[in-house]
C-alpha cells in the first residue's frame, strides 16, 4: 500500500479516537492523542494533507475502503480502472462522485445482509441496531479478548457478519490506541468500515467482571460489540453518548446485569434506553 495512504488511514482512526474520547472523558486527558496526530499531518506532503483536511470537512470517513467494486462512502459503482488502481495500492485514489479518498483492503470484515427483526412497524431506538438474538446474558471468558471473541462468535452464528477472525484481529488493534473500557464497569470495543450492512451491536454480560483495560485496575461487566460502516460514523457516537448517558445510573447498570436470558436482557436494554436513544 501507497505509504501516504498508510498515514492516512492511521491519521483517520486517530481522529475517530479523538471524536470518541471527547465523548467519554475529559479534554485535558486527550494531550497525547492530539499530538499524535499533528505529528501524523505533519509528516504527509503538503498537498494531501490540504486534501484530507479539506475532505474532512465535509465527510468525517474522509478515507474509506473500495468494498466489491463500490465506495463504502457514498456507495456508487467505480470504473473498473479506477477499482483496479486501488486495488494495486500505488497512489491516492478518490471517488468520482464524493471524492473520498480510496484503498482496498485484502480480507476485510464484512456484514451479512442480515434484517433485524420486522415487528409490523417502523423500528426505533435500540430496535434500530441489534436484536435480542445478539444478547448473551453470560460471558463465560475470563479475559479480554475471549470476551470480545465470543460477541463476535455470536454475531457470526446469527449470520449478522463473517470474516469473525478479521473481525477480531481489527478490533483488537484498535483496542492497542487506547482501551474502549471506560468507568462503571462498560466497555465498547469495535470495529469500523465494516460494509454491507448498517450499524449493528452485541451485548454481553460478566457478572463477576474482568480485566478488559490491563493498565487499571477496575472491572469490566457490561460489554457492547459495535460494528460500524463507513457511513455511520455519526450514528455511532449518537449511540454512544447515548449507552453512556443510561449506564452511569447505577440502577441500570444493576437492573441489566440481573437479566439472566437474551429476551430478559431485550426488554430491559429497550426499557432503559428509551429516552436516551429515541
Amino acid at each position: 500500500m501507497d505509504r501516504f495512504l498508510n498515514q492516512l488511514i492511521q491519521l483517520q482512526e486517530l481522529n475517530f479516537v479523538l471524536s470518541e474520547q471527547r465523548t467519554l472523558v475529559p479534554k485535558n486527558r486527550l494531550a497525547d492523542l492530539e499530538s499524535s496526530i499533528r505529528a501524523l499531518i505533519g509528516n504527509l506532503p503538503q498537498d494531501i494533507a490540504t486534501l484530507y483536511r479539506r475532505l474532512q470537512e465535509r465527510h468525517q470517513a474522509a478515507v474509506v475502503p473500495e468494498a466489491n467494486g463500490t465506495c463504502s462512502g457514498c456507495g456508487i459503482s467505480l470504473p473498473t480502472s479506477l477499482a483496479g488502481e486501488i486495488r494495486s495500492g500505488k497512489g491516492i485514489q478518490q471517488c468520482p462522485n464524493c471524492r473520498r479518498i480510496l484503498y482496498h483492503l485484502e480480507g476485510a470484515p464484512k456484514q451479512l445482509r442480515r434484517r433485524l427483526e420486522r415487528t409490523g412497524r417502523p423500528r426505533a431506538g435500540v430496535a434500530r441496531f441489534s436484536s435480542k438474538e445478539l444478547m448473551l446474558p453470560r460471558i463465560e471468558a475470563e479475559d479480554r479478548d475471549d470476551a470480545i471473541s465470543a460477541l463476535i462468535q455470536l454475531m457470526a452464528a446469527k449470520e449478522f457478519v463473517e470474516n469473525p477472525e478479521s473481525l477480531l484481529g481489527a478490533t483488537l488493534q484498535r483496542e492497542s490506541i487506547i482501551s474502549t473500557a471506560l468507568e462503571h464497569g462498560l466497555a465498547f470495543p469495535h470495529v469500523r468500515g465494516v460494509e454491507g450492512g448498517g450499524l449493528t451491536f452485541s451485548l454481553g454480560l460478566k457478572k463477576k467482571g474482568l480485566k478488559f483495560d490491563r493498565s487499571k485496575g477496575r472491572l469490566t461487566r457490561i460489554i457492547f460489540f459495535i460494528v460500524i460502516p463507513s457511513a455511520a460514523s455519526v450514528f455511532y457516537l449518537q449511540l454512544l453518548s447515548g449507552f453512556i448517558e443510561t449506564f452511569r445510573q447505577e440502577r441500570a447498570r444493576k437492573e441489566i446485569l440481573a437479566c439472566k436470558t437474551p429476551e430478559e436482557m431485550w426488554t430491559t436494554l429497550n426499557t432503559l434506553t428509551e429516552k436516551t436513544i429515541p
